[in-house]
């Protein structure tokens, strides 16, 4: 586990491959910091909201059923 940069408590990291990319969110629930990395450098949040709003649909569920 990563620690966090601003206050040295341990990060929660999330991951997921988008299009062949790895992304990682990191939050720390101690200072609320959050950092993203894009196959292990830093990005900025609207880097990976574009990247995401790129991405086609591959699927589509219900919520309803």
């Amino acid at each position: 586990m990563s620690s966090c940069h601003t206050c040295r408590n341990e990060l929660v990291e999330i991951g997921l491959t988008i299009d062949g990319s790895r992304l990682v969110m990191r939050s720390c629930s101690t200072c609320d910091t959050r950092s993203w990395h894009r196959d292990g450098e830093s990005v900025e949040l609207d880097g990976v909201l574009t990247d995401l709003s790129a991405v086609p649909t591959r699927y589509r569920r219900s919520l309803s059923s």
